[in-house]
């Protein structure tokens, strides 16, 4: 069921839900101090109204990918210093990728994601 005005996360596979839902497989895989980054990123991110709101905060730099990962968007786990980083796929209220096609500002742009697709927690120059 749609939550309205809060982010709504799905998951591309079952194994990267498990890896943001579960503490335990988490800490096993990326260590305490990633895990809990990553724990604290998901729960800002189903805190926040929008992507906007994640923004503002700057320290996720939110980022647009490109080459293999085009048209998927990048967050840093635990900021800028952080090699691990969470890829999603911004999606608009069909659950169709949203594409900011009128160049609108990337304030307006975030400010209208409300579903975001997590697609993998991967390691930046792994």
């Amino acid at each position: 069921m749609r939550r309205w005005h809060v982010i709504e996360l799905k998951y591309k596979t079952h194994a990267v839900e498990k890896l943001c839902t579960n503490l335990k497989v988490s800490r096993k895989k990326f260590g305490a101090q990633t895990a809990e980054a990553l724990f604290g990123l998901i729960n800002l991110l189903e805190s926040s109204d929008s992507l906007e709101d994640v923004n503002a905060l700057r320290n996720r730099h939110i980022h647009k990918l490109t080459g293999d990962h085009q048209g998927q968007y990048a967050l840093d786990i635990e900021g800028r210093s952080s090699s691990y980083r969470l890829l999603v796929q911004l999606l608009d209220e069909n659950e169709k990728v949203a594409v900011n096609v009128d160049n609108e500002s990337i304030m307006s742009f975030y400010g209208r994601i409300q579903i975001i697709q997590i697609e993998e927690v991967s390691k930046h120059y792994a």
